[in-house]
Order: C-alpha cells, then sequence, then structure tokens
C-alpha cells in the first residue's frame, strides 16, 4: 500500500519525465491501449471533456493524435502534473476537483485513478464515481483492474466487474455498459475493464 501517493507520483515524474511510466503504466502501448477503451464511450469531437487523475495529459495528447478535439480539463492530486498540463495546453483548464465545483461536462474519463491499493478502496471508487457522474451532463467511462486474474501485485487493487456494474446500476444510473473483452497486452486474458455510465438510453 502507498502510504503517500502525491509523494509516489512525483517521485516517478522525476524518474521518468513525461511519460506513460511517470503515471504508473508499463508502456505506451498498454496505456494507449487502455485510452482506446475508454474513449469508445462516445463520439468525444466538440464535447467537454474532464479528465480525472489526468496526470501529465496523456489522454490529451492520445485524442488529439487520434484527431478528436475536445474541450478539454484535468484534475489531479500532484501540482507538478497541473502545472506540465497547463504548459502543454495552455486552452485547458486544470485544478483539484474542488477547483471545479459546481461545474458540469459532457464526459468525465478516469484512467488508473482506483488501480492503487489503499485502505478503503470499494468507499473510494463508490463515492467518487458518484461525485464525478453528478459532474457529467452525458456519460462517464473509467477503467479497473479486473479481480479475475491469475497474480494480483500486493500494491494494487482488483475488483470482480459485476460488483461495480451492480453497484452503477443500483446507486447511479439504469444505463450501464461493461467492456472486459480487450487484451491489454497481446495473448494475455483481459486483466483489466472499462465502464460506461451514461444519463439514457445510448
Amino acid at each position: 500500500m502507498i502510504k503517500d501517493l502525491q509523494a509516489h507520483y512525483r517521485d516517478l515524474l522525476r524518474q521518468h519525465g513525461d511519460s506513460p511510466q511517470a503515471v504508473q503504466y508499463s508502456s505506451r502501448e498498454t496505456q494507449e491501449r487502455r485510452f482506446e477503451k475508454l474513449v469508445g464511450v462516445a463520439d468525444l469531437n466538440g464535447c467537454s471533456i474532464l479528465d480525472f487523475g489526468c496526470g501529465t495529459g496523456q489522454l490529451q495528447d492520445y485524442l488529439l493524435r487520434h484527431g478528436v478535439n475536445v474541450h478539454y480539463h484535468g484534475v489531479d492530486i500532484v501540482d507538478e502534473f497541473l502545472t506540465l498540463c497547463q504548459e502543454k495546453f495552455p486552452q485547458g483548464r486544470f485544478g483539484q476537483l474542488q477547483d471545479f465545483q459546481g461545474k458540469q461536462f459532457d464526459y468525465v474519463l478516469v484512467a488508473g485513478v482506483f488501480n492503487n491499493l489503499m485502505e478503503d478502496n470499494t468507499a473510494f471508487y463508490q463515492s467518487t464515481l458518484k461525485t464525478l457522474f453528478g459532474m457529467a451532463r452525458k456519460g462517464l467511462s473509467f477503467n479497473m483492474m479486473s479481480a479475475y486474474v491469475d497474480y494480483q501485485d500486493e500494491g494494487l487493487f482488483y475488483e470482480y466487474p459485476e460488483k461495480v456494474f451492480a453497484f452503477l446500476k443500483q446507486k447511479v444510473t439504469p444505463f450501464v455498459a461493461l467492456r472486459n473483452d480487450y487484451e491489454v497486452k497481446p495473448g494475455v486474458p483481459p486483466f483489466d475493464f472499462t465502464v460506461y455510465a451514461y444519463r439514457g438510453g445510448q
């Protein structure tokens, strides 16, 4: 369990610079495979986006390289990440979650935020998803590590996809889609899943 997440990510940024490794991905390929599923929530062109846990803004890099133009905003707990994002994307707005209180966005996207083991991961992801869905006009997209694996890293949190699905259906919205059908690494069975939660039917 990581005791100080801010210090942990500051150390990664110092070691790896603006790279996938700075936000705990093993490679750009696995990061972008996850991004591909995350942005599959909808046609995001022209939409306002909140990237919750934006890191160094690599999701925005991905969107731009794939010709998806959005009104981009980022939230993170690490000030150094926010400073770097503002330098890279001067048209965007970046800050802590409280800086966006009362704001709404078409879609909220969440990549990798729920992966680190903490004292009560279930309470954290459930309360966070409720809050973020309240900020989404159209929908929410996020990913998590699946408990259906034969090995679990002691510092990471793994969840059963059906538990997340049931929570959203019962407590957040009846319009939920679950993706657990993709490989993050070629030839390796799914160990990651992506969930879409919508305001209305698609």
